[in-house]
């Protein structure tokens, strides 16, 4: 079992806005979980006088905004004002705040545009695909020639991002894009996957014909696809789905259509939100 966490203060009516990774807080267990989660977001920016300010008047927690307000006003590191958080809250145990310090610390060696990339990988992470993807675009645009050694890591992200939001035809692309960087297996069996769900049965075996290169690669995507599909098949929504087929094989054609609807329904949401973000 996991520790238990308190809660701390006042839900503020009033969130804080992250603008680095477009994100709302509502309370400052939130905002620990935001720290702890991926603290490679966490940069000189998080020291705010606002955010000091928002503690006391939106959390109703005084003391700890007056620690705050202190800290900056002594010009303190970025990692005692986050670790002051933290051990005020009681939200991480003084291991894991010794181990997001040495993250802090190993950012502070870390060029802007490795920063940037990190907190575009958060969001990435937390299925905010559409902004990711926005936002590792201008990054792959902004990135001067010292910095292009990112572009690879960038491409095959992006490819993730498309995936997930099922346009498997761009995904295709950008994993393609980084496995002619760098010739790395995992984009480029990805690439290849992309490509055996955006194509026909024929028109990609016919591509793996005419592209020889590709051929073990296509061997190793085979089997990562039967062991997906094995793993579906031993699963709950499988075991749903062929349930349900019975329900229809018995008869019962309307409760069959009702669930299935509610299957469609469901998935529709879940695709509607990650495209929404």
């Amino acid at each position: 079992m996991g520790r238990i966490i308190l809660c701390t203060g006042k839900y503020a009516k009033n969130p804080y806005w992250f603008e680095n990774i477009c994100m709302n807080v509502y309370c400052v267990e939130e905002l620990c979980y935001l720290f702890a989660s991926n603290p490679f977001m966490i940069d000189q920016n998080v020291m705010d006088v606002e955010l000091a300010e928002w503690v006391d008047k939106e959390c109703g927690l005084t003391d700890l905004s007056h620690q705050l307000l202190n800290l900056l006003h002594k010009g303190c590191q970025v990692g005692t004002f986050v670790s002051t958080i933290l051990n005020y809250v009681g939200y991480c145990t003084p291991e894991e705040i010794r181990k997001i310090d040495e993250v802090l610390q190993g950012n502070a060696g870390l060029s802007d545009y490795e920063r940037k990339k990190k907190r575009v990988d958060f969001l990435l992470k937390k299925h905010r695909l559409g902004l990711a993807i926005e936002e590792y675009d201008n990054l792959c645009r902004q990135l001067p020639d010292t910095e292009s050694a990112l572009k690879p890591a960038i491409y095959h992200n992006m490819g993730v991002a498309y995936a997930e939001l099922f346009m498997f035809e761009m995904a295709a692309r950008y994993f393609k894009r980084a496995f002619d960087m760098t010739g790395d297996e995992e984009s480029g069996m990805q690439y290849l996957t992309a490509q055996r769900l955006c194509l026909s049965e024929d028109a990609y075996i016919a591509f793996i014909s005419e592209h020889g290169e590709y051929h073990n690669l296509s061997l190793q995507v085979e089997k990562r696809l039967t062991a997906a599909q094995e793993e579906f098949e031993a699963s709950e929504e499988n075991r749903r789905l062929t349930a349900l087929e019975i329900y229809k094989d018995e008869g019962n054609v309307s409760s069959y259509y009702e669930e299935i609807d509610k299957i469609i329904s469901g998935q529709k949401d879940a695709y509607r939100e990650l495209v929404s973000q």
